[in-house]
This record gives C-alpha cells, sequence and structure tokens, in this order.
C-alpha cells in the first residue's frame, strides 16, 4: 500500500469499499444496515493483525485493541488470474467494525486486473446448494423458511438463515458441536472433543437434535434474535456438559 494509506484515521478507499461490498449485498436489510454504517466510519487503525486487518469507527475515537475479536458477520472471496482476495467482516462492538482484506496489499493495480468470479455466504437463501461449489447443504427449518440452520459439510462451515433481517450468521463449529454432544449425551472423548466429526458423520445427527444444538447454544451466547415462545421450554434446558463430567 502507498504511505498516505498508513496514516489514520482516513477513510476507506474506493477499492476497500468496493471489496467490502462483496460481502454485503444491498439487497438484504441487515447487510445494508452494515455497509450504512460503514460509510458513515473511517479507518481508526491497524488491528492486532497486521496488514489488512483494520478498525473502522467514528472518527473521533480510538480503536480498540485490546477487545477479542467479535464473531464474524460476513465473508467473501474475489478471484483474479492469478489472485485472490479474502473480505472479512467482523460484528460491531461499541460502535467499531473489524475487518480484514488479505491480499489487497499485493495488489496496488487492482482496478486493472480482470476479475473471474466472487462469491460470499452472504447471497444464499434457502433452497440452494453451498456457494462457489454447488456441493449438497443440509437444511434445518426451525421455522419454516424463516428461521434456517444450514449445515456445509464440505465447506466445514455453518450458518443461520433469518428471514427477518435477511442475513446468514455463521456459527462458531465448535461451541455448536459443545451443545451437540451436551444433548447427546456424549462421553466419549474421542467424539465430544472431535468437532470435525459434525461434518464427516453429519448423518448421524437428526434435524430435531442439530436444530435444539442450535437453540441451546443461540440462547447462551445471544447471537441472532429468537422468539422461543415457539418452542417447547424443555428444547432449551441445558445439561451438564463433558468438562462437567470430567471434574465429577
Amino acid at each position: 500500500m502507498t504511505n498516505n494509506l498508513e496514516h489514520f484515521p482516513r477513510e476507506l478507499t474506493i477499492q476497500e469499499k468496493e471489496l467490502l461490498h462483496t460481502a454485503l449485498p444491498e439487497n438484504k436489510i441487515g447487510y445494508k444496515f452494515y455497509r450504512d454504517k460503514i460509510e458513515r466510519m473511517v479507518v481508526l487503525g491497524h488491528g492486532r493483525f497486521g496488514n489488512g486487518n483494520f478498525i473502522l469507527g467514528p472518527i473521533d475515537s480510538e480503536p480498540d485493541l485490546e477487545s477479542n475479536s467479535t464473531p464474524i458477520f460476513a465473508i467473501s472471496k474475489i478471484v483474479y488470474d492469478d489472485h485472490e482476495i479474502y473480505v472479512t467482516i467482523h460484528h460491531e462492538i461499541e460502535e467499531q467494525i473489524e475487518i480484514d482484506i488479505q491480499n489487497f496489499d499485493l495488489t496496488p493495480k487492482i482496478s486493472q486486473m480482470k476479475e473471474n468470479y466472487r462469491w460470499t455466504y452472504s447471497n444464499w437463501v434457502p433452497g440452494q446448494k453451498a456457494p462457489f461449489d454447488n456441493t449438497t447443504v443440509r437444511e434445518i427449518h426451525l421455522v419454516l423458511k424463516s428461521l434456517v440452520l444450514v449445515i456445509a459439510a464440505e465447506h466445514r462451515k455453518i450458518w443461520v438463515y433469518s428471514a427477518k433481517d435477511e442475513v446468514n450468521y455463521l456459527i462458531p463449529v465448535t461451541n455448536f458441536y459443545n451443545e451437540l454432544m451436551l444433548l447427546m449425551d456424549e462421553r466419549n472423548p474421542e467424539v465430544a472433543l472431535n468437532p470435525n466429526r459434525l461434518f464427516t458423520n453429519l448423518n448421524e445427527y437428526s434435524d430435531e437434535k442439530l436444530g435444539q444444538a442450535f437453540l441451546l447454544y443461540n440462547k447462551y451466547w445471544n447471537r441472532i434474535d429468537v422468539d422461543y415462545s415457539l418452542f417447547d421450554p424443555k428444547m432449551v434446558q441445558r445439561k451438564k456438559s463433558f468438562f462437567d463430567f470430567l471434574k465429577s
């Protein structure tokens, strides 16, 4: 990057905005909300992970480098003839948003490069296959077409589609799997401590258990606005964890 981009605070460049927009489709309510937020923010400085990692916020604020990164809100990938750029946008916290644009600093003339394709989980809607490679996904409709848990085994990814704001919320695999193991009363450490089994052995788990695991996960972490009155209260009662059994 040129030196003038290392002086903070500064405005996002046109190219930076265009790359962020690839993960934030304007025709979806929740992503448009983030677009508008970012439009009002400036680059406060680098994040904790070096080039391409930045903190956005109001011009009169200081970047928070003490707090842990928030969960990922949206991601995208842009592929050129001989180059790839990865975009990651985190959930807002305290009026700041962490972003990461990998490999952008290596492409100062990106406007002159030929783009082959781009993809993002943000565009997915129920009934579609996985973005980019069109592989099969498993859909669990907690509320028909309105709240949908999606597991993409080939991608090793989990997300939840919410029709309320049209956002696909990416779910951390390990936290979700922990809740699933509680439900299954699984005490074998080779199973309980191996989240990848969710993808390699997905057919072992019923829609009911997978859906319940999400509800338990979300009640504890409070990631998505869910009307729990629609579900049996027994579905969101937590059991002892595997680690509790180890301590007893």
